[in-house]
This record gives C-alpha cells, sequence and structure tokens, in this order.
C-alpha cells in the first residue's frame, strides 16, 4: 500500500448527503474516514460530557467557547491519525449550519490549516431533497426548516468553503459534487487526481427524455477517461423551470397562483414528489435561481474544460453563456453542433465537431488517461 498521503476535507450542509455518499464510497475504497462530530463526542466523553445528535446544537448555543475548545482537541486526534498513515484521508463535517436563529461554523481557517488539505468536495443537492431528509433527521425533525433557508445554508456552505480554501496559496482545488452525482464521481476526484474534470454542457429546456439519454450515453463513453460534471444532475434546474411554467401559465389564464405548489422530480433511485406552501416556494424560488448560475460557472471555474453537447440547431441561451464564460477563464470548449454555426458560437468554440462519435473520439485519444497529445494541441499557433 502507497505511504503518499492526501487528505480530503469533505463538507456539505446538514440534509445533504454527504455521509451517505461518504459511506457508499467506502463499500468502494478503503480510506480513514475522520467523521468530526464522532471526535467531539469522545472528547466530550473524556471529560464526563454526553454530547449526541440530540443535544450537541444545544450545547454549542450555550457554551460555544467550550465547544471550540472540543473540537480544537478533536482536530488535533484527527491530525496525529492522519500522520500515523500514508494513504487517503477524508475530513467529514458540515462547514454552516443554524439552529434556533444563531449561526456555527462546523470548521475554521485554524482547524484547516492544522489538517493542510490537498482538496475540498463540498457535497449538495436539491433543498426539495434536502428537507425532506431534515425531517426524517433525529437531530433535525423537530424544527421544520422552510425552503429558503436551505437555500440560505448552501450558499453560506459554498461561499465558506471558498474562503478556507483561498486562505492557502496557491489556493486549493475545490470541487462542487451533487449527490445525484452518486460515489463514483468522488472515487476519481479523491483517487484520481489527474484525471481532468469536463463540465459537460448542453440544453435543458424543452428537452424530452430520449434526449438526455442520449446525453448520459454520451457521458457514460467518456467515464473512463475524464470526471464528468452533468449540470442537469443538480435538480435545481427542475425545480426553477416546474416553478416558471406554473407561474406563466397563471399569467396566461389570468388567474392567481394557488396555495400550494407539488414539485415532481425523478431521480435515478425513482420518482418524487413533494407539495409546498406557494408563499415559501416564492420566496426560496429567488435564491435558488442565482445558485444554479453561481454553483455552474464554479464548476467551469474547477474544470479542465468545457464539452458541448448540442444536437438541436436553435441555440441554447445557457449552453451559450457557459461557453463565454469558459473562453473567459481560458478553458477549452470543444463543441458538437451539426449545423452551420453562428459567429458567436465558432467564435467561442476552440473547436467544433458535426459529429459526437468524432468528438467522443477525439477525447479519449487526448485524455491524460491516454496522454498521446496535449488538449489545447489545436488553439495553438502553428510552427513556422
Amino acid at each position: 500500500m502507497s505511504t503518499q498521503k492526501r487528505v480530503i476535507v469533505c463538507t456539505g450542509a446538514p440534509g445533504n448527503g454527504r455521509d451517505e455518499m461518504l459511506n457508499a464510497l467506502k463499500e468502494r475504497a478503503h480510506f480513514g474516514y475522520h467523521h468530526l462530530f464522532r471526535y467531539i463526542v469522545e472528547e466530550a466523553r473524556l471529560e464526563g460530557t454526553n454530547l449526541s445528535k440530540i443535544n450537541i446544537l444545544d450545547f454549542y448555543d450555550s457554551q460555544p467557547e467550550k465547544m471550540e475548545q472540543l473540537r480544537k482537541r478533536a482536530i488535533q486526534k484527527i491530525v496525529q491519525e492522519v500522520n500515523k498513515s500514508g494513504g487517503v484521508h477524508i475530513v467529514s463535517t458540515p462547514f454552516h449550519f443554524e439552529w434556533k436563529g444563531n449561526r456555527f461554523q462546523g470548521l475554521l481557517e485554524e482547524d484547516v490549516r492544522l489538517l493542510n488539505p490537498d482538496m475540498f468536495i463540498v457535497v449538495f443537492d436539491d433543498f426539495v431533497r434536502v428537507r425532506k431528509r431534515l425531517l426524517e433527521d433525529t437531530q433535525w425533525q423537530g424544527h421544520r426548516y422552510t425552503l429558503g433557508e436551505i437555500a440560505n445554508w448552501r450558499r453560506e456552505e459554498v461561499i465558506g468553503v471558498y474562503r478556507l480554501a483561498n486562505a492557502f496559496t496557491p489556493r486549493r482545488e475545490t470541487q462542487l459534487v451533487a449527490y445525484e452525482n452518486g460515489p463514483g464521481i468522488l472515487r476519481d476526484l479523491v483517487y484520481k487526481p489527474g484525471k481532468e474534470k469536463v463540465y459537460l454542457s448542453h440544453p435543458i429546456t424543452g428537452e424530452g427524455p430520449e434526449f438526455f439519454r442520449d446525453v448520459t450515453r454520451f457521458l457514460d463513453s467518456l467515464d473512463e477517461y475524464y470526471v464528468v460534471y452533468d449540470p442537469y444532475l443538480i435538480k435545481d434546474w427542475d425545480i426553477v423551470e416546474q416553478w416558471r411554467e406554473a407561474v406563466n401559465a397563471t399569467i396566461d389564464a389570468d388567474e392567481e397562483l394557488p396555495e400550494t405548489f407539488t414539485f415532481r422530480i425523478t431521480y435515478r433511485e425513482g420518482p418524487l414528489e413533494e407539495e409546498f406552501d406557494i408563499r415559501e416556494v416564492e420566496t426560496a424560488i429567488k435564491n435558488l435561481r442565482f445558485q444554479i448560475i453561481d454553483s455552474d460557472y464554479k464548476i467551469i471555474e474547477n474544470s479542465d474544460m468545457v464539452v458541448v453537447y448540442h444536437p438541436r440547431k436553435s441555440v441554447s441561451a445557457g449552453v451559450m453563456c457557459e461557453m463565454v464564460y469558459a473562453k473567459s477563464m481560458a478553458k477549452l470548449v470543444y463543441a458538437y453542433y451539426p449545423y452551420e454555426p453562428s459567429p458567436f458560437f465558432e467564435w467561442y468554440a476552440t473547436r467544433i465537431f458535426t459529429d459526437p462519435d468524432e468528438m467522443r473520439d477525439f477525447l479519449i485519444k487526448e485524455s491524460k488517461m491516454t496522454g498521446q497529445r496535449p488538449l489545447d494541441f489545436f488553439s495553438q499557433p502553428p510552427i513556422q
């Protein structure tokens, strides 16, 4: 077994499925799993204090200085364990959580400096499934959090983790991982750091099941060679689109919005329907619309390139914006588009393919996993 050490800080606001994904990863790989909560509970037990999921936040609220001491000793214990052995070590904790009107941090800058992580991973899920998990969790089920509060949690989680990553020079790698991706993407990020990251940009609005099956097949064909991020696996888009369609329908019919709204979302594990108060949804949507753009752009920032899969003639505004942003970040943009492109589409693409198989073969051939030629070969000036 390799003695090379690799430390990952994996965060995610409560209810986002962080530890579910890590437990699933443990079924596929061996790593040091350091759940910060358990270390804090053990440090408290050594002092004669009985902490659990039920009372730990009340304890933090009433004795914040004591809690800080426990967390500091817990971090030191984790560091000692990490330093004893090589291999992969994952530290799991939320960064941001709220309780009875107060805001708390699961990690401070001094903590992460001690841990000295190679990478931060933020696991997140859409707020419909997050609230369902919170209602089923003994730690949170007695407190009914609104969709707006849950959306704020996620925003604060991402902002806070980026602040921690920026405390290092150079900035530590930070990856946002949607729960719907499953543990496979975690495995690649953790164990194959040299595997290039691809943001797969494609139309979403107006497309049907067959289109998304084609996208999935294309994505799967690259899985061996790249870590591929599909924005459609972040179900926020479904939430916003269903809301937008409902609002537009009431405008056309000159009617008022109903008192409740039901979201219908299809996940890998099956469909889910959840009903919410209309005012609660309206408040949360305003927050979520901005988070969709922010999370997509952050994933582009953390990717090596953008791959556009665009078989329809009318160009998606979202895809165009992602191409523009990618080029502003000096990212390579490879596009499958079987029609005559507009000057704008052509300007923001590094190379355009009219056949998806040709683009797939090119990407496989040029990946670092095969290592035949640098990916920026076609964007380099010719040798004089």
